[in-house]
């Protein structure tokens, strides 16, 4: 029967008699795990507003719905491989979900995974870590959730941030929300700025790639030739072993129509790497994969 709800709810487009399900056709999975956990249907209203650039506050519903299927191993693998289809550019999910899978107590490693995620020290480090003082500006692709969280921290700072190409609707609630002195430019604009850094945060990576928002690597060049360097951000959960990356890449091309567009980029593009324990050269990435390689996952089709 839970097969069966998956596929038939994961069918349901925009558009059809059952309106509200539009706002929330990407978050199906998640719906269904909330509802056989019996989760109060209020649920759905912030479920609604959730995307893939909000990793913390997804992995962490998603923890909780995960735990749920400690007793029930297949259920399990198909809540988990419905996650990741539905949200593929979550490396914090596969991340999560790889975890759980592969733990001898599904539950315990589900509630483990969440507070790795909700004590993330990647914007309190970032943010102690920009220059201070400095009179150039800082330039962020976009306003992401843990880039974005750190410069708010620091008002000392002439912050740009710049209009990503696509898929950019939520940095201006982000933006609203944190009240931030904050710049909005184009490329160009940002390029005429000259900023002394580019922080770019990437969703998922292994140790030799990342996934970054469409246009990320033309911006490289074009700031790097201005004297910009720069820094990619990777929290918690967001860096996989390679063979992990791999399904990652591969469900991101299968579904490429379906999500905000994205492109991948080397790692060695970037300066350095801000994460949780501060900064490390672009090679220090495979001291960060702490994630388990779950078969189940390598391929969802």
């Amino acid at each position: 029967m839970q097969q069966v709800c998956f596929d038939v709810l994961a069918e349901i487009k925009p558009g059809t008699e059952v309106e509200w399900m539009s706002e929330v056709s990407s978050l199906v999975p998640l719906l269904v795990l909330c509802k056989w956990l019996g989760l109060p249907t209020d649920n759905l209203d912030h479920l609604a507003r959730w995307s893939d650039e909000d990793d913390s506050a997804l992995v962490s519903e998603a923890a909780d719905c995960l735990a749920g299927f400690a007793d029930d191993p297949a259920g399990l693998v198909v809540a988990c491989r419905r996650l990741v289809s539905h949200h593929p550019a979550s490396g914090a999910l596969w991340w999560l979900c790889a975890r759980v899978l592969t733990a001898s107590d599904p539950a315990e490693a589900a509630w483990e995974a969440w507070q790795l995620v909700n004590d993330d020290g990647t914007t309190d480090r970032l943010a102690r870590l920009l220059p201070f003082p400095h009179d150039e500006p800082i330039a962020v692709l976009g306003w992401p959730e843990l880039a974005g969280a750190a410069l708010a921290e620091r008002p000392d700072l002439d912050v740009i941030a710049i209009r990503r190409r696509s898929g950019d609707d939520h940095r201006r609630a982000r933006l609203a929300r944190r009240d931030a002195p904050v710049r909005i430019v184009s490329e160009v604009d940002a390029a005429a700025l000259e900023p002394s850094h580019l922080l770019v945060e990437t969703p998922a990576a292994s140790p030799s790639s990342a996934v970054v928002p469409e246009g990320a690597a033309d911006l490289l060049t074009t700031l790097a030739a201005t004297g910009a360097v720069g820094w990619l951000v990777a929290g918690v959960g967001r860096v996989l072993p390679e063979r992990m990356f791999a399904a990652v890449r591969a469900e991101l091309e299968r579904e490429q129509t379906e999500h905000a567009p994205v492109e991948l980029v080397e790692v060695t593009r970037f300066a350095r790497v801000a994460g949780p324990r501060g900064l490390d050269a672009p090679d220090g990435l495979l001291r960060r994969v702490d994630s388990p390689v779950a078969p189940e996952l390598l391929r969802l089709s």
